[in-house]
């Protein structure tokens, strides 16, 4: 039996965690991403992004952290998401493994015109990767979808680099293939290792967000 591309869970969290979250996005403190670091590239617009939270070692305790209220738990609307995704990990356990330590998480809001280029995770760093959708609504023709990449060459770098995309678009189209998971409301993503991107936010979405919770599992 082959190891799946990725796990798709709809409905993760109930209503009442659901609406708490969507109700932080509205406050919380959200700063653009620099396109000049990491997998944005220049034509990816400005997506903004949040603190970032990180669950202590499988095997400590969890307690709040006076000294680093960013540890789980660390009474923010995140989280719900943590939570959730440390209770599901048999629903994913044959995707990721289960050499991961701890789990990261941070919010991302991608207005219209935004999007995040391909690449791929560090495997040596990361089991595995999640996207959780917390928006409320979503119409198919908004875009945002997140793309997934099959059967490309095992050395394909981490990224491309900042300007020059050539080789790193020839070893995709190489294959020229994959899937598509469109962002739906309450529904959670993991994936290990494939090339992904998200495709930009269509300007059909006017003043609609695609707002996501995201991280990595950390080895």
């Amino acid at each position: 039996m082959s190891k799946p591309a990725l796990v798709v869970l709809d409905d993760f969290l109930d209503e009442e965690e659901w609406t708490e979250l969507w109700t932080a996005f509205q406050y919380m403190e959200l700063h653009p991403v620099a396109r000049t670091a990491g997998a944005w590239k220049l034509e990816d617009g400005t997506p903004l992004g949040g603190q970032e939270i990180v669950t202590p070692m499988r095997d400590d305790p969890l307690v709040p952290d006076p000294e680093n209220p960013w540890r789980y738990p660390s009474g923010t609307a995140l989280d719900l998401v943590l939570s959730a995704l440390l209770a599901e990990s048999a629903s994913y356990a044959e995707l990721i493994g289960d050499d991961w330590r701890k789990v990261s998480a941070r919010p991302y809001v991608y207005p219209a015109r935004t999007g995040l280029s391909w690449h791929r995770d560090d495997s040596e760093l990361y089991a595995g990767a999640y996207i959780y959708y917390a928006h409320p609504v979503w119409d198919a023709h908004w875009g945002g979808e997140l793309l997934v990449a099959e059967e490309v060459a095992d050395d394909l770098p981490i990224m491309a680099h900042r300007f020059e995309t050539g080789s790193y678009s020839e070893a995709l189209l190489e294959r020229g293939m994959g899937r598509f998971v469109m962002p739906k409301p309450n529904r959670l993503v993991i994936l290990a290792g494939a090339p992904h991107a998200v495709a930009p936010v269509s300007p059909a979405a006017g003043h609609n967000i695609r707002a996501s919770v995201s991280g990595f599992f950390l080895r």
